[in-house]
């Protein structure tokens, strides 16, 4: 494996490459001049927002991948997968080594070593496609690198004490050359796979919000295997209600709060979400009592099993905020499609299975269920809410290329250039060309080129 170093001489850079053995050696041993040393030492007496001289004369490190020169222009030749970490700003060597200590008990560490300021740790772990390939383009390698930051920091996080330093993941992000003696490195470390991205991570999208979901129930999609799961949950919550009631009830008693408050504490203990628990209540014995009262006998059962704090600290904006984004997750299911350019919405445990354009009307309708469970909310708000990030981005062409199956190597595209007439001899591959052009558009990668539709098609068939 290579990695690549740059020595800074003024305006002028010189690239190198090197083997991952030499480099590991060399950070072993410090040269006579001891630039590293010199390095720590100076920065006892430099302020931690100032830049220090000494670090400019220590060449750059490059793990992600190995540069080479192309007419003068920097290009990356290989990608190694590699993903640099740095854990800091810590107190000492005390607690360096604890960093790599706990660093060396994941399997997917392949090298822990004290940063050139010996006042960090740094951590390289590899990435590989779930097949072992990597990313041979540009790229391809920059969403792959930008998604394994993050799933590295996710992974390494909770198991380390102190926290991690974030910074852009680029494949030129680089760390000085160190020093250290002691440093560990494990040749042959446990990769994590990564299915090749198909965009730059952004905000948080549906789905990954969908699976984030507490409750198995919840993250399930609606149809008829849910319904049936909650439905004998929710029957076998009403047997052991009535098998545990002291006093006789009959479906025609107007005082529904003997059945429904146990009832409501027999499902919070089932798992059942708040949402169906009242949806099914209200169809079976809406005749007899408000729907809206048997909605405020689950909502305090379920508060009361949670746990009810004695006193708050929020403002009553911080409280307004919390209820209505308890409210809306609780209630409904957002994403704004990204095609369209609107927010689509659909109702919890319903039998609307689809997603739906929200429009002024659905809006109302959200204010007002807000408002009748007693959340003082306007549509300023509501809108603000929809129209912010906290509605989970959703691209329904990613979605469709994420679910598809792997590629059986049959080429289809011209295939499909075949069902159109056509005399021109070169159609095919122009429209093969056409057409991944296309696909790139749509998911955002190439936004070099101008994407012309209408006039590719008349120029070639006529």
């Amino acid at each position: 494996m290579k990695i690549t170093q740059i020595r800074e001489n003024g305006d002028t850079e010189a690239l190198s490459v090197t083997d991952i053995d030499l480099l590991i050696e060399k950070m072993k041993k410090e040269t006579k001049l001891r630039p590293v040393t010199g390095l720590r030492q100076a920065l006892h007496f430099v302020l931690p927002d100032e830049p220090c001289s000494l670090a400019n004369k220590l060449p750059r490190v490059i793990p992600a991948a190995a540069f080479g020169r192309v007419n003068g222009v920097k290009r990356m030749k290989t990608y190694n997968g590699i993903v640099e970490l740095t854990i800091g700003p810590l107190a000492g060597k005390t607690e360096v080594g604890i960093v790599k200590q706990k660093a060396a008990e994941l399997p997917q560490t392949m090298l822990a070593f004290m940063g050139a300021s010996g006042k960090s740790v740094k951590i390289w772990t590899c990435f590989t496609r779930p097949d072992g390939t990597l990313p041979q383009t540009t790229e391809e390698a920059e969403v792959f690198q930008a998604h394994a930051y993050r799933l590295a920091i996710k992974c390494y996080q909770p198991q380390l004490p102190f926290n991690i330093l974030l910074k852009e993941p680029k494949l030129e992000q680089f760390s000085r050359l160190s020093y250290d003696p002691d440093l560990i490195y494990r040749p042959t470390p446990v990769p994590f796979y990564l299915s090749q991205p198909i965009g730059m991570p952004g905000e948080m999208t549906y789905h990954e919000k969908s699976s984030t979901e507490a409750s198995p129930l919840n993250r399930a999609l609606p149809g008829y295997d849910t319904e049936d799961t909650v439905a004998l949950l929710y029957e076998a919550a009403l047997r052991k209600t009535f098998e545990e009631m002291e006093t006789d009830w009959h479906r025609n008693d107007h005082d529904l709060q003997t059945l429904v408050v146990p009832l409501a504490e027999n499902c919070y203990y089932s798992g059942i979400p708040e949402e169906e628990v009242t949806r099914r209540t209200i169809m079976r014995y809406y005749k007899r009592k408000n729907p809206m009262l048997i909605r405020e006998m689950i909502r305090n059962v379920y508060k009361e099993c949670k746990g009810v704090p004695k006193g708050s600290c929020l403002t009553k904006e911080q409280r307004l905020s919390l209820q209505m984004d308890e409210f809306m997750n609780r209630r409904y299911e957002f994403r704004y499609n990204t095609q369209i350019g609107e927010v689509e919405y659909r109702e919890r445990f319903s039998f609307q299975f689809y997603f739906h354009p929200i429009d002024k009307r659905a809006q109302n309708s959200i204010m007002l269920d807000a408002q009748s469970e007693g959340i003082g909310v306007w549509d300023r708000d509501i809108d603000r809410y929809l129209h912010s990030n906290r509605v989970p981005i959703y691209n329904p062409l990613e979605e469709f290329l994420f679910h598809l199956p792997h590629w059986d190597g049959k080429d289809r595209i011209h295939a499909l250039a075949n069902r159109v007439p056509c005399k021109n001899p070169h159609w095919e591959l122009l429209f093969h060309r056409w057409f991944l052009n296309m696909v790139s558009h749509w998911r955002g990668v190439d936004n070099k080129h101008l994407h012309i539709i209408l006039p590719f098609i008349i120029f070639v068939l006529y």
